[in-house]
């Protein structure tokens, strides 16, 4: 075999390398004209940012809304109000231990904006709190009761602060939010007995309380009281649906007209008792109170007064203590849509009343 035949070609070969040619300069020339073929249009994706936009929206509002179904609003001082009370704002178990903890430790807020850093508060948790919370939206003066200017104001005279009204408190220099708490305390039993007990009100400081204590009209200490050698018969029944504060003293362990009127407030708001143990309800009555005299009570024949639930609007029922808003307003809602209740059990077709709040509830409902 010769040189020359490494280096030629049969016809077939020959063929082959020219298509083989031929693809390679399609390549070539297909690579730099696919830039002419290319869409410069862009993708329009503002709808699909819209409607992310609004989906988060929603979902915001819907976990507004839903968070405040589950809280009732009142005016509060975060430093004094119960573990229930905290849950009825809307505050988890664990968030509730946590606030125990810290006061356990000698903490206390100063300013609403305080409440904002407890652990587990979102934004929108305290704004719907700030309007109620009764601190001052700012540290004034090393937290006395008023600033400089309002020292000047401030009218000093002889007071009992069980018996002042507000705005006698407001003339000794007290703020708007610290009546509100010192009102909300009356409301809960609270008192005063000795001039000490003014230093105790929040946000009164030592220099203050020092200018107020020759005017205030209480003892200094407790005087000791003698024992009389008459004793109260416990065994002596009380009707609890129509004895005032003073009968319903003779009930063993409530030691105090006061705390007596806080259980006819309670009577009254119910519209009677219709069971011994709702006593259990009253604000700060214990279980061991409750057996102390359980076998005092008597309920007689009195019937409780009744809400008429075709003509009541959502405020007058929700007045009710077994009735919160939500079921008010389910009730006129169903009402106005439905028409008039033909009976009382016609409200156990509104889904929120199960059948343990319809027998609660029931006996204070009429039709007409």
């Amino acid at each position: 075999m010769s040189l020359k035949d490494y280096f030629s070609f049969t016809r077939g070969e020959k063929r082959g390398s020219v298509v083989l040619l031929l693809i390679i300069v399609c390549l070539i020339v297909a690579n730099f004209s696919i830039d002419f073929f290319k869409s410069t249009e862009q993708t329009d994706f503002s709808e699909f940012e819209k409607a992310i936009n609004q989906f988060e929206k929603d979902k915001t509002t819907n976990h507004q809304l839903a968070t405040s179904i589950d809280i009732k609003l009142f005016e509060f001082n975060p430093n004094l109000i119960s573990d229930e009370e905290w849950k009825v704002l809307g505050f988890k178990d664990w968030q509730i231990k946590t606030i125990n903890n810290y006061k356990a430790k000698g903490g206390n807020w100063k300013t609403k904006s305080d409440v904002s850093k407890i652990y587990g508060v979102d934004s929108a948790h305290y704004q719907q709190l700030k309007p109620y919370i009764l601190l001052p939206d700012e540290i004034e003066n090393n937290f006395t009761p008023y600033s400089e200017k309002e020292k000047i104001k401030a009218t000093y005279f002889n007071f009992n602060p069980n018996t002042i009204s507000k705005e006698e408190w407001s003339k000794l220099g007290f703020k708007d939010w610290q009546i509100k708490t010192i009102f909300n305390y009356k409301e809960k039993g609270g008192s005063w007995k000795t001039k000490t007990d003014v230093s105790k009100i929040y946000g009164v400081s030592a220099e203050v309380y020092q200018k107020l204590e020759p005017y205030i009209l209480l003892p200094e200490e407790i005087e000791k009281t003698t024992k009389t050698s008459s004793s109260k018969n416990y065994n002596q029944k009380v009707n609890i649906n129509t004895a005032d504060a003073k009968e319903l003293t003779n009930l063993k362990g409530i030691n105090s007209e006061k705390y007596a009127a806080i259980i006819i407030k309670y009577r009254t708001s119910l519209g009677g008792f219709i069971k011994k143990e709702q006593l259990k309800e009253v604000w700060n009555l214990s279980e061991e109170t409750y057996k102390d005299f359980e076998n005092q009570l008597d309920l007689g024949n009195r019937t409780p007064i009744q809400l008429n639930i075709n003509i009541a609007s959502n405020d007058e029922l929700k007045q009710h203590p077994y009735i919160d808003w939500k079921t008010a307003n389910a009730i006129e809602k169903y009402r106005k849509a439905n028409g008039k209740f033909k009976t009382v059990e016609d409200v156990k077709k509104i889904h929120l009343i199960s059948e343990e709040i319809y027998h609660k509830i029931a006996p204070y409902l009429k039709t007409q």
